[in-house]
């Protein structure tokens, strides 16, 4: 019988379990503080609950809340490194426990390199496909997330967000 079937989730948004600022941080001083291992103190309590997994609310860095993703390849420095995740998926491991993560690959923050590319370089670049741009107007506008214009939406007719969402599953 697959895993799968079965899995009890037991499910965490990291930023506000671990007390991350959403305001006032500066982008530096904050990783530090290591906050994603506060979470391993938890993981024999996820076992107490009969939770097979830990599903983790976004981690990726981000501006705010999580889901406004600037970079999918490094851990939201409010939440601690890059090695602190490797850690964190070691202890849940070696416990049992495995470990899914809420990947956002809908939208991202306007902050996003390629949308600041897309931006700056026009209609005709190849960034400009990544995102469902108009430019008929004297600034150019973006669908949005929702009504939320600071969730810039993906194109994902475009070959190049198909295979960059495929290159950040597999890292």
């Amino acid at each position: 019988m697959e895993w799968t079937k079965h899995a009890i989730w037991w499910h965490l948004y990291p930023l506000g379990f671990t007390g991350a600022p959403v305001h006032g941080w500066d982008g530096e001083s904050q990783s530090d503080l290591h906050r994603l291992n506060r979470i391993e103190k938890w993981l024999d309590y996820a076992l107490e609950l009969g939770a097979s997994g830990i599903a983790l609310g976004p981690i990726f860095e981000s501006e705010k809340h999580g889901y406004d993703t600037v970079d999918y390849y490094h851990v939201d420095g409010r939440l601690g490194t890059d090695e602190d995740i490797d850690s964190l998926i070691a202890a849940a491991h070696s416990r049992g426990l495995k470990v899914m993560f809420d990947g956002v690959f809908n939208h991202v923050a306007q902050s996003f390199p390629k949308f600041r590319e897309a931006l700056a370089e026009g209609p005709d670049s190849e960034a400009a496909g990544w995102f469902h741009l108009d430019w008929s107007g004297d600034e150019p506008t973006h669908r949005n997330f929702e009504g939320h214009d600071e969730l810039v939406e993906l194109n994902h007719e475009s070959p190049h967000v198909q295979q960059y969402v495929v290159d950040v599953l597999l890292h």
